[in-house]
């Protein structure tokens, strides 16, 4: 369910990550409330270009950013939307170029700068210039990836609470685990949660035809208590109506009823979010009830056990939630009765079953504070046979040749005909029969199942079914041989190990050929894994570079005629000694402490060292030094933070710059 908006128009509240003025949706107020909260990023002189929403500086095509530096306006102006609905790329004479393409603008003030990330921007470093009537406003470079993920706080920090909503009825926290609003029998309560840079998680391509990218990422909840939950999350994507402004919906299950304080955080996969918080209520004893009855496994055979769980829509009150439950048929007796026990959202239950003649399918049916849940359980007689062991031998073969499987099940086969077993595979690389017989009066029986020749190992996992059970085993399928490298980088001048791997041990001495497309790097022309070895290393040794390169190598063997395999290898010139990152510990402290921070570089310093400046955003924390020279040789240097005694909290950000590159970490001082 996401957020419907139907109008949207651009207004100036600078200071502001995101500056929006009057929008008309279902939630008219609560989401600019959140998301559009006063930013506590402070403005310094240096040129900087930061994620709108966490103040990381990293960012992704079609997220929102924020440039801080001066005099880059003369005076502030938001944008209003064009007649097509679009964003301006030019704001009171100031424009904002991304990669030499000009960036939709929000906002632009003397001292910031709200914009859009081109959808097209190139990844990697890039190089963001301001321009104004006057000339150069100044430059910065922005790391651009596929996905930046960042989420929005309410007081505008990068931390604290979220800017969240329920997203039924577009309330902020605190959140009840339940909303009476919810159509339908799921009553379980929704959260929109808004971000940015998160959109084209798992889609490097940038499709803009993928619009819902929620089986991509993960969402993490932490309570206070130390429990941690993987959200269900039914939407991710892009927020309609809002530019750069991405949203998640979640479910939020039962357990974090009564947590108070929940922490939450985004994976994309390459890269995760800043950690924003939301309040928990409680869900008073009268709204507690039964939403769930599971049996496992769902089938058994008489005398066997199977254990039933029930749960509750949040946690059970003090006294807890006494549940009672009966069964369908005799042959499954579950206990009359079982109590949940306080601050517990489940409990579980023995199910036992007796002798039957024929097969049953038993209801169990679990009634609390008058609600009832249901499960069933198919239950069979001890003279039904079942798939006991279903193994392959080998267990790991070589595309192109074939293993023998075998299943044995708990009984010998009864019918005419023997028993029918169905083999299936989830692998086209393992195509088994499908099925396989085993006779009158046996237990057992072999097939042999072929394999397909492969480039890249590949693991299938084959399944044997017979009536209502079933055993699972895997087969690793492997490519004849294999070619790797160490290392998939290297600077040039400098060597890496490559390997040569069979799938088998050798019988005879095995000859190759490699061959590199580029003379940047060379590996030997000739390679020969001898009698009884199954690999052999070899060196790759490279030049130095201008520019970045990349070689392909490829090994041909005559032992497998039209077969080959390739790897490559990035030759890249030497890294440059650029600001990589600022880090602050503790990132918290009591006015009067000391912190130490820490600048780190992307590659040693040269002859002279690098000088790094700093700059802080407020009077209560000050680093102890101007500025600070990171030694030759070194990639780190660490500096001292002095703070004052403060009547309320506040944030610093503290600026690290260095040869035109700027990094940003905040201080909070208690």
């Amino acid at each position: 369910m996401k957020a419907r908006i139907t109008s949207v128009r651009l207004k100036s509240i600078p200071p502001r990550p995101l500056i929006v003025n009057r929008i008309t949706h279902v939630c008219p107020t609560a989401l600019l409330t959140l998301v559009m909260a006063a930013s506590g990023l402070a403005q310094t002189p240096s040129i900087t270009v930061v994620s709108a929403a966490s103040y990381q500086p990293a960012v992704a095509p079609a997220s929102l950013a924020s440039l801080f530096g001066s005099n880059l306006a003369s005076n502030p102006m938001s944008a209003t939307l064009d007649a097509n609905g679009q964003l301006p790329t030019q704001l009171g004479g100031v424009t904002v170029y991304v990669n030499g393409e000009a960036a939709p603008l929000i906002y632009v003030g003397t001292q910031q700068i709200n914009f859009v990330i081109p959808a097209d921007a190139p990844m990697g470093s890039v190089t963001v210039n301001v321009q104004t009537q006057f000339g150069n406003a100044g430059s910065a470079t922005v790391q651009v990836n596929t996905t930046a993920p960042a989420l929005f706080s309410t007081n505008a920090s990068g931390s604290g609470a979220g800017a969240i909503l329920n997203a039924v009825t577009y309330t902020p926290a605190p959140f009840l685990v339940t909303t009476s609003a919810n159509t339908g029998g799921d009553q379980r309560t929704r959260l929109a949660i808004y971000g940015t840079g998160i959109r084209y998680a798992g889609n490097p391509s940038l499709d803009s035809s993928i619009t819902n990218i929620a089986s991509n990422i993960t969402a993490q909840a932490s309570d206070a208590f130390g429990g941690t939950y993987n959200l269900t999350i039914e939407y991710a994507g892009a927020a309609p109506g809002y530019f750069g402004l991405d949203q998640i919906n979640v479910v939020l299950p039962p357990d974090l009823d009564r947590t108070q304080t929940v922490s939450l955080l985004i994976d994309t996969s390459n890269a995760s979010s800043n950690t924003v918080t939301f309040r928990m209520n409680a869900l008073p004893s009268s709204a507690i009830q039964l939403a769930g009855l599971s049996i496992a496994p769902a089938y058994v055979i008489a005398g066997a056990t199977a254990t039933g769980t029930v749960s509750l829509n949040g946690r059970a009150s003090s006294s807890g939630v006494i549940v009672a439950l009966n069964s369908s048929v005799l042959a499954a007796q579950p206990p009359i009765s079982l109590t949940i026990p306080a601050g517990s959202i489940s409990a579980t239950f023995n199910l036992n079953t007796s002798f039957v003649a024929t097969s049953q399918m038993a209801t169990i049916t679990a009634r609390a504070n008058g609600a009832s849940q249901t499960a069933t359980l198919q239950i069979d007689p001890q003279s039904t046979a079942q798939v006991q062991t279903f193994t392959v031998a080998p267990t790991s073969v070589q595309g192109g040749g074939a293993v023998l499987a075998t299943v044995m099940l708990s009984l010998p086969a009864t019918s005419g005909g023997g028993a029918t077993i169905a083999l299936t595979s989830d692998n086209a690389a393992v195509q088994p029969p499908n099925t396989i017989a085993v006779p009158f009066g046996r237990q057992t029986a072999t097939v042999s199942i072929p394999t397909s020749v492969v480039m890249t190992q590949q693991t299938a996992t084959l399944t044997a079914t017979y009536g209502q059970s079933s055993v699972q085993t895997k087969l690793i399928v492997n490519p004849a041989f294999t070619l790797t490298l160490a290392a998939a980088s290297v600077t040039g001048g400098n060597s890496i190990q490559g390997t040569l791997a069979l799938a088998a041990p050798s019988t005879g001495n095995i000859s190759f050929t490699l061959r590199s497309n580029d003379s940047s790097a060379q590996a030997p022309v000739s390679i020969i894994v001898p009698t009884g070895q199954g690999s052999v290393s070899f060196t790759v040794t490279t030049s130095q570079v201008s520019a970045a390169r990349t070689v392909t190598f490829t090994a041909s063997s005559p032992s497998f005629p039209a077969f080959t395999q390739t790897t490559t290898l990035s030759v890249n010139p030497p890294a440059a000694a650029t600001l990589k990152s600022i880090s602050i510990s503790p990132s918290e402290v009591k006015g009067g402490q000391s912190a130490t921070g820490t600048v780190t570089l992307a590659a040693p310093a040269p002859a002279g060292g690098v000088a790094v400046t700093f700059r802080s955003s407020s009077i209560a924390a000050q680093v102890s030094q101007s500025v600070l020279i990171v030694p030759q040789g070194a990639t780190s240097a660490t500096f001292q933070i002095t703070t004052i005694t403060v009547s309320s909290s506040q944030t610093a950000s503290i600026t690290a710059t260095a040869a035109g590159i700027s990094q940003i970490a905040t201080l909070t001082v208690n």
